[in-house]
């Protein structure tokens, strides 16, 4: 574990070097979370697969509202990245996942088949996930891929 923090710290600083930025975040966390509407959003992971050339990216919603099921993480709603080399990525699915979320309860979901994105690529400049619609999207910044 103690390497695995010591590459995050270096990558960081070389990212940041070039790039004009990391944010340094717990390694579990790659980039904090953010809100939109009644929905309060972390990202937990984001996972590449260099057989398939894409990634999985896991994100915690937590619905402050009432009872709801939506669609999170279509890309015809807006749901997108960047990668450091300026490439637009979109999920394959165009809907999203279907998720219910009660009331105060953290849930997790599982986009799937995000890119296409080369194996490799150690950071998404921008990664855009929305709930339910256009209207309510949740934007990270400089956030690490796990190959």
């Amino acid at each position: 574990m103690k390497n695995i923090n010591i590459i995050f710290v270096i990558t960081c600083l070389f990212v940041s070097i070039l790039f004009g930025g990391c944010a340094w975040l717990h390694p579990n966390i790659p980039s904090g979370g953010g809100t939109t509407g009644q929905f309060t959003v972390v990202l937990t992971q984001c996972k590449g697969n260099a057989g398939t050339q894409d990634l999985t990216v896991v994100v915690t919603v937590t619905n402050r509202g009432t009872n709801d099921r939506k669609f999170i993480g279509g890309s015809l709603e807006g749901t997108m990245a960047v990668d450091i080399q300026g490439n637009t990525l979109k999920p394959y699915s165009s809907s999203g996942v279907l998720v219910d979320l009660p009331t105060a309860v953290p849930v997790k979901v599982t986009i799937e088949r995000f890119g296409p994105i080369l194996p490799g690529t150690l950071m998404l400049r921008t990664l855009r996930v929305s709930i339910g619609s256009r209207n309510n999207i949740v934007e990270f910044r400089n956030v690490p891929i796990v190959w």
